[in-house]
């Protein structure tokens, strides 16, 4: 069971990133945040992540 349970640095992350906007989850203040929830991330949700991600670096540069 402990393999698919997601882990706990990753729920809070996603807890604090699922409380604000778009527009804040994309901010540079919100990155670290962001980066943490991916590196703890399932490999099931890591795509998804990854394409959020990729539209953060096309919206700040």
């Amino acid at each position: 069971m402990s393999e698919t349970t997601p882990h706990p640095k990753f729920m809070e992350a996603m807890r604090k990133l699922s409380a604000m906007s778009e527009e804040e989850r994309l901010s540079e203040e919100n990155k670290e945040l962001f980066e943490e929830a991916m590196k703890y991330a399932p490999l099931d949700i890591q795509p998804a992540l990854i394409a959020i991600q990729k539209k953060y670096e096309v919206s700040v540069h």
